[in-house]
């Protein structure tokens, strides 16, 4: 190559890529207009200077050793990014040929600027853009990003000028200890990582749940890193919201049992305000009991988290007189609070500024219907907001350490029958059982009979009579462990299980208590206990049971549902992109599964989310007036391109318009999925129809399939609340059977029913309900 005449020249100063005329010992002799206009470097800044200064310190030495490799003829190209004169990384693929300038023996260093060149064929282009995931193209040795997704940088809250040419490393992106060597080992082995679930940070320090994948390309003859991240978010705060109340019950259960009976009622309160402020994670939490005359008021009990200080010394005998609105407030209110004390009156301000307190929450105490004191939360370390939820629970146990001062002090008045008929009847926790071992009697108090439903007059207050109400599936557990503690091998009987309601129900109880008295004999003589209602506990373990078999069967769908379709359209973009050889008509085929795999792709994610949104309860049922036919023949509208490629008639001739009271958005989701399901499952040159018909409350709509039908097994799978199930199309199509609990989840938010009929080789008719508008 010689670039010796006055043309040469000029071609020379105004390709795009950047162009080296290098000496013998790789120093710039001249450059092109690129270098100086992208690059930033003067051209006279650069006149001399070993080319090796335009990459970055950590990769000269690679560089020097590439570039010796590329004059000897053993390597083809360098993939090392050049750095302009602002320090920013230019993804680059240099090439070197032996030339002559001026006459003289030269070295011609061409970089092909990646930023100028499309790394993505254009129909990939538009898939990759448009993904819900959140993606990520970059070189496999230095991770320097050449290209990202909208939904990267809406998620992640980036621009595009902020990432580009920059390792996905320095971003601080991942709150997990990733390795960037392990990756790039794995890439350089064109290994691939699927679905790893990691936390990941926005810009501002956020956090989100995801799953994460990074995977080989080949592109342009060259390989880089196809990253991908699925938000998962939604359900990660669907179980912590599970999780959380089932914490809760379980807390206020251990509360409600440690308050049992009131011996060592100090030891139980402290360990009480311990488990509170450990829950709460506040800075003190404590209670102030008030002298008889009610005018003065001490602190009595505290608890301090690490690094505060306590004040219960100091908090002796205050006077009311001080502070008249606290008082005036918890009577009137049922609490005090505040997340900013500086809202509170100024009486109040004064006492708690010195403390350091910037959030409260105060409940009175109340026992034999006259204000005894009250249980504070202190935060003096930041401004706390108090979920409702949690304000709601310490409300209960408030009630609860009330109820435990109350017994305690009819501990001291009454005589032992008068304390049992007392907490018969103020505990309002449990239902309490007194057994006379001996005789087989066992006094229920009135909670225990409501908990079950029955009136005193229906059942016989024995042992015999409770043995009966016991599940058969649970005596033997029962039995198991109320033996154990007769025997004296455990310190007091405990055990869950169901005990038969009145309605014929079971309900779940936990069954704890302990034996009070013995005989000279040594014998069991009164046992007392509660049996505390968990049936709502029960029903959030199922539901979290459930919530995690969902998320595997949701993780499993990702998995392989996106995996497959997302391969395929890798594997196709691969051929466009290398378009030597293809004919025109191959190139167009190529293009068309491109859009088919991109739409099915697209759908499934729409339905995943939709999916995921419903079980937060984030869709919000807006009902309204709607023409159900307008709204068939748009989704008619949305299929018609697939019907007609597989040769498929769609009739719908509505002899009048039909109007119902449902959300558009909801009834067009079901009509997209059930017609494209119809299609799925219907041969070439099938039929599909659809029929509208109403009666004096709802309309309905058919979508009648001369298909291949199901069979009634399958349709039992596919009806199923618990199962995720789908058969492959007529075309070998692939399903999830998401789409379908979508449709049954909207039609049943709208008031509608759906049913199923089918025939192996006949076809299916799939029918829903909706409201019809009442005049």
């Amino acid at each position: 190559m010689s670039i010796n005449s006055t043309d040469s020249k000029k071609l020379f100063k105004s390709v795009n890529s950047f162009v080296f005329i290098l000496s013998l010992d790789m120093n710039v002799i001249d450059c092109n207009n690129a270098v100086s206009d992208v690059l930033l470097f003067h051209h006279d800044h650069l006149i001399g200077k070993n080319i090796l200064s335009l990459f970055s310190l950590e990769n000269r030495d690679k560089a020097q050793q590439i570039l010796s490799e590329m004059i000897e003829g053993s390597t083809a190209i360098c993939t090392l990014p050049l750095v302009s004169a602002q320090g920013i990384s230019i993804p680059v693929e240099t090439k070197i040929h032996q030339g002559k300038w001026n006459n003289e023996d030269a070295h011609i260093l061409v970089s092909k600027n990646l930023y100028e060149t499309p790394v993505l064929d254009e129909s990939f282009q538009v898939i990759f853009d448009n993904n819900q995931l959140l993606m990520a193209i970059s070189e496999i040795d230095s991770g320097v990003l050449i290209d990202v997704n909208r939904r990267f940088l809406d998620r992640l809250a980036y621009k595009k000028s902020e990432l580009l040419g920059k390792s996905l490393w320095q971003f601080n992106l991942f709150y997990d200890d990733l390795e960037p060597n392990d990756f790039i080992e794995k890439m350089n082995a064109l290994a691939s990582i699927s679905n790893e679930y990691i936390v990941m940070r926005t810009k501002e320090g956020k956090p989100f749940h995801a799953l994460f994948s990074m995977t080989p390309i080949k592109m342009h003859a060259h390989y880089y890193v196809l990253t991908s991240a699925i938000d998962i978010s939604l359900l990660k705060a669907s179980e912590e919201k599970l999780k959380k109340s089932l914490y809760q019950q379980t807390l206020l259960a251990d509360i409600s049992q440690n308050f049992l009976t009131v011996d060592n009622l100090s030891e139980k309160v402290n360990h009480t305000l311990s488990l509170l402020g450990k829950h709460t994670e506040v800075s003190r939490v404590y209670i102030f009991q008030d002298n008889s005359a009610g005018t003065e008021t001490s602190n009595t009990y505290e608890w301090c988290n690490e690094g505060i200080s306590p004040q219960m010394q100091e908090l002796q005998d205050i006077p009311y007189e001080i502070i008249p609105s606290w008082k005036e407030i918890l009577e009137k209110n049922g609490k005090l609070l505040s997340n900013n004390i500086k809202e509170l009156p100024d009486d109040i301000l004064s006492v708690l500024e010195p403390q350091a307190i910037q959030s409260i929450l105060v409940f009175p105490l109340f026992v034999q219907n006259h204000f005894f004191g009250f249980i504070g939360f202190d935060e003096c370390i930041k401004e706390k907001i108090w979920e409702k939820e949690e304000i709601d629970l310490l409300r209960t146990i408030s009630g609860i350490i009330s109820n435990s001062f109350e017994r305690q002090i009819f501990q001291k008045q009454l005589r032992e029958s008068e304390i049992r008929q007392k907490l018969a009847i103020e505990n309002t926790e449990a239902g309490l059982w007194d057994w006379d071992v001996q005789s087989g009697e066992v006094y229920f108090n009135d909670i225990w009979w409501q908990m079950l439903g029955y009136a005193r007059s229906e059942i016989e207050p024995n042992i015999s009579t409770w043995e009966k109400l016991v599940h058969p599936d649970d005596m033997a557990s029962v039995m198991k462990d109320l033996n154990l503690h007769i025997e004296g091998k455990i310190d007091y009987y405990e055990n869950t299980h169901r005990l038969l309601t009145k309605s014929g129900d079971w309900k779940w109880v936990s069954d704890k208590g302990k034996i009070i008295e013995y005989d000279d004999e040594n014998k069991p003589k009164r046992a007392i206990g509660t049996h505390i209602d968990i049936d709502g506990q029960k029903r959030i373990e199922e539901e979290l049971r459930s919530l995690n078999s969902t998320k595997d069967k949701f993780f499993s769908i990702i998995a392989h549902d996106l995996r497959g379709p997302i391969g395929s359209m890798m594997q196709i973009s691969e051929m466009v992109s290398d378009q030597n050889g293809l004919e025109k008509e191959t190139l167009h085929m190529f293009l068309d599964s491109q859009k088919e795999l991109s739409k099915s792709t697209f759908q499934l994610l729409e339905n995943l989310l939709n999916w995921a949104r419903s079980n937060l309860e984030q869709i919000k049922h807006s009902p309204q007036v709607i023409n159900i036919k307008d709204i068939i023949e748009e989704s008619i509208l949305s299929i018609k391109y697939i019907a007609k490629q597989k040769g498929i008639h769609i009739v719908f001739n509505p002899s009048e318009a039909f109007v119902a009271y449902a959300d558009p958005d909801m009834v067009k989701l079901i009509l997209r999925n059930l017609l494209s399901n119809a299609l799925k499952f219907t041969h070439k040159e099938g039929l599909i129809r659809i029929e509208l018909a109403t009666t004096v409350d709802y309309i309905e709509i058919k979508i009648i399939d001369t298909g291949q039908g199901i069979s009634e097994a399958n349709i039992e799978r596919i009806m199923s609340e618990s199962e995720f199930y789908s058969t492959p199309g007529t075309a070998d199509e692939k399903g999830t059977g998401l789409g379908l609990k979508l449709c049954k989840n909207f039609i049943k938010q709208n008031k509608g029913e759906l049913q199923l009929a089918s025939e192996l080789n006949v076809g299916t008719t799939i029918s829903f309900t909706l409201p019809v508008v009442k005049t």
